[in-house]
């Protein structure tokens, strides 16, 4: 079975990681996956090591590229020129994945027609229930768990030289929604309460005049001294990266106003860290506020301050988080599990359509 994954987008995100996971894993059930992007916007270390397997072209160079090419299925993620900008092959089923926590961009799922869609395919019960809510067309909506990358889930080893003050970590996609501004302000509150330790970013922006207002708001906020940017984090060093915040006693926080699943947090959670999120959107489904990890109210920096310094102060507490998450992504978020569930639907899409 051969299978074509289409993304408007080369970044470092979400989508990227889950694609990269996927072709690592699809080869061992006979399946042949491939990803098509329409722009490259300086993602292709995701996918080092299996260039081959990655196109980056028009839509007319997809639809020219998808003729006679073999594919028996191809899913979309959150990208309507499939439908809009070419014709597509006759018979040939399309999924649509929804995986975009921006609602603007999700018009399109009005506009969906059967066929060519089979189904819609999203990452937690939440995006369900948002992409329910747009659909005109009653389309089966399945939940297909995101993979969690195998680098993650290698044995956890103590970092070789952690920092020697307690590290609070920011990682993710630098705009409005993932509210990297929120971190800043969090940093404030934390620093006002005698926080000794160090405050972590990475992730690199998507529109210009970013780095000036960070460096603007973090003098402004007086945590600038203690501020550390990591603009330019190869993804295959997260892992490590992340191990260090572990074992400097520290603790990976998400302050995203939107998430259809919260990635960046789930492989926090595999290397074993305590992590931190918002009380809302997917993330309840995986993060047990006490249990796998904090969940802390929205938009209140003070609240969440006060509790990520009892955390933090807390070293068996801080370890028996960290070990209870690195079980529950074990459980549910490996490769291996991901791809049991992916080629379960493939399969049965392929009979159907046969």
């Amino acid at each position: 079975m051969k299978v074509l994954f289409v993304y408007k987008f080369l970044t470092v995100g979400g989508v990227e990681t889950v694609l990269r996971a996927r072709l690592d894993a699809l080869p061992a059930h006979g399946i042949d996956g491939h990803a098509w992007f329409f722009r490259d916007l300086g993602g292709k270390s995701v996918f080092r090591g299996c260039e081959e397997r990655i196109r980056v072209g028009s839509p007319a160079q997809l639809a020219a590229g998808l003729a006679g090419s073999g594919y028996d299925l191809v899913t979309t993620f959150d990208s309507p020129e499939l439908f809009t900008d070419l014709s597509l092959p006759a018979g040939l089923p399309v999924v649509v994945e929804c995986h975009s926590p921006y609602v603007e961009n999700l018009g399109y799922l009005g506009d969906l027609r059967s066929p060519p869609v089979v189904e819609i395919w999203v990452p937690t019960d939440f995006q369900r229930g948002v992409v329910a809510a747009r659909c005109r067309v009653p389309l089966p909506i399945e939940v297909l768990p995101n993979p969690i990358r195998q680098a993650f889930l290698d044995p956890v080893r103590p970092f070789p030289a952690p920092p020697p003050r307690p590290v609070v970590a920011w990682v993710g996609r630098m705009d409005e929604l993932k509210n990297w501004r929120g971190f800043l302000e969090l940093g404030r509150e934390l620093l006002a309460r005698r926080f000794t330790g160090e405050l972590w970013m990475a992730g690199k922006p998507v529109e210009p005049g970013v780095a000036g207002e960070i460096r603007r708001l973090a003098s402004e906020q007086g945590i600038l001294p203690r501020l550390r940017w990591f603009r330019e984090l190869p993804h295959e060093h997260l892992p490590a990266w992340i191990d260090a915040v572990r074992d400097s006693g520290g603790v990976v926080v998400s302050t995203s106003r939107g998430d259809t699943f919260g990635m960046t947090v789930a492989e926090a959670m595999a290397r074993q860290c305590a992590v931190a999120a918002p009380a809302m959107g997917p993330f309840p489904e995986f993060v047990t506020d006490g249990e796998t990890g904090l969940l802390l109210t929205p938009d209140k920096p003070a609240d969440a301050a006060k509790r990520l310094l009892e955390l933090l102060a807390d070293g068996p507490r801080r370890a028996r988080l960290g070990a209870n998450a690195r079980a529950l992504i074990e459980e549910r978020y490996t490769p291996e599990v991901s791809a049991k569930a992916l080629v379960a639907r493939l399969r049965a899409l392929a009979a159907t359509s046969a």
